[in-house]
């Protein structure tokens, strides 16, 4: 690797770093309650019910004040949260105050899967740094979702699960739930003094409309949302646990495959053992590895039409060991997709966090190399076969000023004859209470081996640099952005998800915000303009656009997103007029019914053979609950296209799920996807099948007793059918089990 090309590139950005970090301002906001956490020696019991001897000693905080639509108003629905700490876990009790309880949207469901019922929570800010915090949200029978807020980026992760009780009922007047949460899973600064900690309790009321309740007020001409939540003082003279998990996970299979162009079926038996191991070396610190990592995805990805798409789809992490802490990898671009890592051996993770300094290292191998190959028009997935990689990540980021951050992240992955290495420093400002500057700077330096330059024209060696920076107002009223965006054509973040190089990209958006206290029909009503240009690194335009946005929420929990623009778009030597229109409703109009459709009509390129076509889609999303414990979510997409006045394909895509939860910890569920695309081949000037269908299925029982602590049983098959076949045949049908226990020492 050229290291004097990084040196080069690395004291030019600093010094346009050192430029932009000195126009930051020091923000002070206003602040919430002050909330003093008592220490008890006699925990209550968590079933649900809470007791008042239980709870005599508790804190009662008072969650009544209306955020969304409402602007800060008193709640017409009362609840508490009752709040105490025995120096190992934190207990939380919520009373949430309901005049008509059978319309509560409360479900029994897998975990992290009730984010749009009813709900109550807590949320920790426990670094105090107003940058990222802990949500622990219980819906009314106890179901557990809990997720990381990082304000620096405001994104939410789901996917970080920890390990915590919690359980909840309906009652006559409302329904009230209790947690016990071990510090073990916080992270949060080792002092012998009191600890003062960010803490926002909040309260999900979806009736006719969908409503935010919270502790204390939110404004809205503030952006950052950690720097006005209320402080939680206590948890003085905590002693230092033995901080330990270790979860063996054993994985068992039988599969058949068979090519169905001869040959009868194959079996294949495979059970393996894996292990993994958390250990706090303080509560700010934190050790994972990982021996023979269990990486295998039980439940399948939802469908995704692929039709006329030119870029690589995106595809989330799922598994354990990368998802703990993986928010401490986080900056504006995503330079760290760990599910490039495929086939690990072993893994290797250090995070943590002292005063002011957030740090992460990661170490792995994979047995399989796979990367994206971007450009400007286009990206491919590209495979190394029989090449093992050594990969090694290191973040480092520090807190400045009241709520700013400065960063830099190493990403490198290597083998024999292959090598990708990226640098990045990255910023966020925050010079007042309303604008966030983001802002990037990227240089990698790869190696390709012979295969992959002749597959996909790579030269040897390549270096290039990439630059971000965007700017963002958000008040009560208005929004705005502009952004530039420059990434370099030879630039290549193979740990990351960039699908798109060569090109400049300049935006401009401004948008207006209406609210309502929910008297009138509308609650919010959003409308902004965007403009955009893009060319390549040579400044051949590739596509200059103009959008406007709709965006409104009404009665019975309905939403109306709208889009409509036009863009000059080019395309292999050649420039269109494209024109789209695009609209996604929905609704909720009782509590076991949600109803959604999204509908788009366009003019659009059709890639395949350089010209225009019409494309119209309509994708319909029905979910229904039966009772308490069943539902059916059943999703659709149909695509229809027209080139030259003639059909060129139509694409249908079903995704159908039929779940049947016993409690809040088991479910069974039945999934089948189905994909049917059918071409008129007389209108493609390349040879295609006229038809290509795909079908999979899938029973799936599933048992959790917590997040780490788990049983699948399940089976899966799949099939294709093409113009060889005249029926869907069948190449995969496989029986499997999972079983991971967390063992706490």
């Amino acid at each position: 690797m050229p290291i004097f090309a990084l040196k080069d590139w690395s004291f030019r950005t600093t010094r346009l770093f050192i430029i932009l970090i000195s126009l930051a301002a020091k923000i002070v906001l206003g602040q919430g309650l002050e909330i003093t956490v008592p220490r008890i020696t006699t925990p209550p019991v968590i079933d649900g019910t809470v007791g008042e001897l239980e709870w005599r000693e508790a804190r009662v905080v008072q969650v009544n004040i209306e955020v969304d639509p409402g602007d800060n108003i008193e709640a017409a629905v009362t609840a508490q949260a009752l709040l105490m700490e025995d120096g190992e876990k934190i207990y939380v009790a919520f009373k949430a105050q309901d005049p008509d309880p059978d319309q509560i949207r409360g479900f029994y469901e897998d975990r992290d899967s009730g984010w749009d019922g009813d709900v109550m929570g807590i949320i920790l800010d426990t670094f105090n740094d107003e940058r990222r915090a802990f949500e622990f949200l219980v819906n009314p029978f106890g179901v557990q979702m809990d997720a990381i807020y990082d304000d620096v980026n405001q994104r939410e992760d789901e996917s970080w699960n920890a390990i915590w009780d919690s359980v909840g009922q309906i009652t006559e007047s409302g329904y009230t739930v209790e947690l016990a949460i071990p510090l073990k899973q916080l992270r949060f600064s080792e002092t012998e003094s009191v600890k003062v900690w960010g803490v926002d309790f909040f309260r999900h009321y979806p009736r006719d409309r969908s409503t935010s309740i919270h502790s204390q007020r939110i404004d809205w001409d503030i952006s950052c949302y950690l720097c006005q939540i209320s402080k939680l003082e206590g948890f003085q003279n905590l002693e230092q646990s033995r901080n330990l998990e270790v979860i063996p996970t054993i994985t068992s299979s039988s599969s058949e495959s068979r090519n169905p162009e001869g040959g009868g079926w194959e079996r294949e038996n495979n059970s393996q053992g894996s292990l993994d191991l958390r250990w706090g070396i303080s509560q700010d610190t934190y050790l994972n590895a990982t021996i023979n990592p269990d990486f295998s995805q039980v439940e399948a990805d939802s469908l995704q039409l692929d039709v006329n798409n030119t870029f690589s789809l995106f595809f989330p992490e799922r598994r354990t060991f990368f998802l703990d802490g993986a928010d401490y990898f986080d900056t504006y671009e995503n330079l760290v997709h760990t599910r490039n890592i495929a086939s690990p051996e072993y893994g290797l993770k250090l995070t943590g966090k002292t005063n002011q300094n957030t740090y992460g290292l990661v170490a792995a191998n994979d047995e399989t190399t796979n990367f994206i190959i971007p450009r400007s028009l286009s990206s491919r997935l590209a495979s190394i076969e029989g090449l093992e990689s050594k990969v090694a990540i290191g973040r480092y980021r520090r807190d400045i000023f009241e709520n700013s951050t400065l960063g830099a992240l190493v990403t490198d992955r290597r083998g024999k004859n292959y090598s990708n290495t990226v640098l990045s420093l990255d910023s966020t400002l925050r010079p007042t209470a309303q604008d966030t500057i983001s802002i990037q700077a990227m240089h990698s330096a790869s190696e390709y081996p012979n295969n992959i330059q002749t597959e996909h024209q790579q030269e040897a060696e390549l270096n290039d640099s990439s630059y971000v920076i965007e700017y963002q107002h958000n008040d009560r009223r208005w929004d705005w952005r502009v952004g530039y965006y420059d990434w370099g054509d030879d630039f290549r973040a193979d740990l990351g998800f960039v699908n798109r190089v060569d090109f400049k990209h300049m935006v401009a958006t401004i948008g207006r915000t209406w609210r309502w206290d929910g008297d009138g029909f509308f609650s919010r009503i959003r409308f902004a303009a965007d403009y955009d240009r893009t060319e390549d690194q040579s400044g051949l335009q590739l596509e200059e656009e103009t959008e406007f946005f709709v965006n409104m929420n009404g009665p019975l929990q309905s939403y109306l997103n709208g889009l409509f623009g036009s863009s000059e778009t080019y395309w292999n030597g050649r420039y269109f007029d494209e024109q789209f229109n695009m609209v996604n409703v929905g609704f909720s109009p009782s509590p076991n019914l949600t109803l959604s459709s999204m509908v788009r009509y366009e003019d659009v390129v059709d890639f395949a053979n350089t010209r225009l076509g019409y494309s119209k889609r309509w994708g319909p999303n029905i979910n229904y609950r039966f009772g308490r414990h069943f539902q059916v979510n059943l999703r659709h997409q149909l695509q229809e296209f027209k080139s030259d006045s003639k059909p060129l394909f139509r694409a249908n895509l079903t995704d159908l799920r039929a779940t049947y939860q016993f409690d809040a910890r088991s479910f069974v569920r039945l999934t089948v996807q189905y994909a049917d695309r059918e071409r008129n081949v007389e209108n493609y000037i390349r040879a295609v099948d006229a038809t290509s269908k795909d079908l999979g299925a899938q029973l799936l029982y599933s048992y959790k007793l917590n997040a780490a602590t788990r049983f699948f049983v399940g089976y899966s098959d799949k099939g294709f059918q093409n113009d060889i076949y005249d029926s869907i045949e069948y190449t995969n049908r496989t029986f499997f089990a999972k079983f991971s226990y967390a063992w706490q020492p």
